[in-house]
């Protein structure tokens, strides 16, 4: 076997990890004991990890490792987390049929790349060994899924499934997922975990084409069986670019979980606030391009909190315009849809949207017939440069205070009051966003949003093969 473990005196593998993270950071980090091997297949791998202590580093040398299925399973700590990474960024590539898990705390995955075959599993990447042995405070970093679908459209899977508590996903790039499944889910029960606290942050997911039915979501949080608790996880500084697998783009099915600083571009379908009470959709920018189903978000339940996001060019509708304000059941199951009670939708700014929609889903037949109460829509700046006149809505508005909002060129008489006529000139600001010549304080989204880069999210080792380039006049992309 040419497995050779070593002190952690600055072997040649874990020195070129100490100088990406920062020498002295390393020195003070791994205790004087731990080991780095470098493994060239899975029995050695599988040799390396038998019995791994804080501080210990596998790398896996560079090559392609055909049907390899990977646990790393461990006790590190904060200071001495157990690593695994690739020799060289881009060059480890896993394909066949092969797959990774993390059980234990405090380990670290980073640059492994899965492309050429499909997992043999449920999942490519997951947070567990099993139902009773899950990851914490755990991080998958530059990882990167190219096309690794199962050829059997019906047969469902996950290409990263968290599991425990307080572990992140990040600088990570996923595209093409053409099989059942979500992209990334977070799965929670009693056992596996329910406070989450999860962090899914500067990733880029690339175009997933239409799945044609349901489990096409790009991310799901939570089933509906557990969605009345609190997931607590944040998904923020994410890319999602042409992600058209199903109407919910993201699928929010738990409560107290941040939705910040995203950017979904040319994606046809919405964020959509399924299932759970008191989630936050903030500072996100929603750009449509004019494209096919674009949406924006979607609310349902209790406590909902939309604010500050930027919406534009959305050419979506019903349960896909730029905002849907949902109707509900009196009594509905835990799979139903709950009444919109208490939500909060403020200083959002809204420009050549095709639909802002109220009361969507109302079936009298169906028994959707609850409309919003208790809830707010104000600050709120609705832009349409075109003959183009977005609100509509369904059923009575009654239930939703409407205050100190601003539409131009003409408040739509589907309002009850609270919108002002206004003629608003627009021009593009350094984020090229368009924001009003003449500032408008209290109304409408941050003028200094600004979209989280592109380049600043995935991997800058591996292509980004998305979208057509935006048309637009700037757009601070580097594509």
């Amino acid at each position: 076997m040419r497995i050779q473990p070593t002190s952690h005196r600055l072997s040649k593998p874990t020195l070129g990890y100490c100088l990406a993270i920062g020498l002295a950071t390393c020195l003070t980090s791994f205790p004087a004991n731990a080991a780095s091997w470098l493994v060239h297949d899975a029995a050695e791998f599988a040799t390396a990890a038998a019995a791994l202590q804080p501080g210990d580093e596998i790398v896996l040398a560079d090559g392609t490792w055909t049907d390899s299925r990977l646990l790393l399973k461990g006790q590190g700590t904060t200071a001495a987390p157990i690593v695994l990474r690739a020799q060289t960024p881009g060059k480890v590539i896993l394909s066949g049929g092969s797959d990774l898990r993390l059980a234990g705390s405090y380990l670290q995955v980073s640059n492994l790349v899965f492309r050429n075959g499909y997992t043999p599993g449920d999942a490519v990447v997951a947070f567990r060994e099993s139902s009773k042995a899950v990851a914490s405070h755990s991080r998958v970093t530059g990882l990167v899924i190219d096309d690794y679908s199962n050829p059997d459209g019906s047969d469902q899977d996950y290409w990263v499934s968290l599991y425990g508590s307080n572990n992140r996903l990040d600088h990570s790039q996923l595209r093409g997922k053409t099989n059942a499944g979500p992209t990334v889910v977070v799965v929670r029960d009693a056992t596996q975990g329910l406070d989450n606290q999860h962090r899914i942050d500067h990733n880029w997911f690339g175009p997933r084409p239409a799945l044609g039915v349901n489990g096409g979501e790009t991310i799901r949080v939570g089933t509906s069986d557990t969605s009345l608790s609190d997931s607590n996880s944040t998904v923020e500084h994410n890319w999602f670019e042409g992600c058209d697998g199903e109407t919910e783009i993201v699928s929010n099915k738990s409560g107290g979980n941040t939705f910040r600083s995203n950017v979904f571009y040319r994606s046809a379908g919405a964020l959509t606030l399924r299932h759970g009470n008191g989630n936050r959709v903030v500072d996100n920018l929603f750009l449509g391009d004019d494209k096919a189903g674009t949406g924006g978000v979607r609310i349902i339940n209790a406590d909902q909190t939309v604010s500050n996001n930027y919406f534009e060019r959305l050419a979506g509708s019903s349960n896909r315009s730029a905002l849907a304000v949902m109707d509900a059941q009196a009594n509905p199951p835990l799979s139903g849809y709950a009444p919109v009670v208490n939500a909060t939708i403020s200083r959002n700014t809204f420009v050549d949207v095709a639909k802002i929609s109220f009361g969507v889903g109302h079936d009298e037949t169906k028994g959707i017939v609850v409309a919003a109460s208790n809830s707010h829509f104000s600050g709120n700046l609705i832009v349409n440069r075109t003959s183009k006149n977005p609100p509509n809505a369904a059923s009575s508005l009654a239930g939703i205070a409407f205050s100190n909002n601003v539409q131009s060129p003409q408040a739509s008489s589907v309002f009850p009051g609270g919108v002002s006529s206004a003629s608003i000139t627009l021009q593009q600001a350094a984020s090229s966003l368009w924001v009003p010549a003449t500032p408008l304080p209290t109304i409408g989204a941050d003028p200094a949003l600004a979209m989280t880069p592109r380049e600043q999210t995935g991997v800058d080792w591996y292509p980004k093969v998305g979208e057509v380039a935006l048309s637009r006049t700037s757009t601070g992309v580097d594509r």
